[in-house]
């Protein structure tokens, strides 16, 4: 048997190699700014469904601001995807049937 000398999945070429940010999406748009006051506001703003969206919500710390737009973003996006989901096994169904 042959022994392998490479790693295998390791990519010394890829440009970026960040991990993708939660929020990266074309129909999800998170703001995350600061306050004069000293407070964090999160809105989360979802092009293809509006009735998604959140209206801006103050934290007093940017960490607790980013887990809720972490959250929120992670719970819309199931929404999105079960709506797919349910449109493909609506129309399988009503094809065999």
């Amino acid at each position: 048997m042959k022994k392998i000398k490479e790693e295998i999945g390791r990519n010394y070429q890829t440009l970026d190699d960040d991990p993708i940010p939660f929020d990266y999406s074309d129909y999800i748009n998170v703001i995350i700014n600061g306050t004069s006051d000293g407070e964090w506001l999160a809105t989360i703003k979802v092009k293809s469904r509006p009735d998604l969206s959140q209206a801006a919500r103050k934290f007093p710390l940017e960490t607790e601001a980013d887990l809720y737009a972490r959250n929120q973003v992670q719970a819309i996006k199931t929404i999105l995807q079960n709506e797919q989901i349910r449109e493909f096994v609506s129309l399988t169904l009503n094809n065999i049937l």
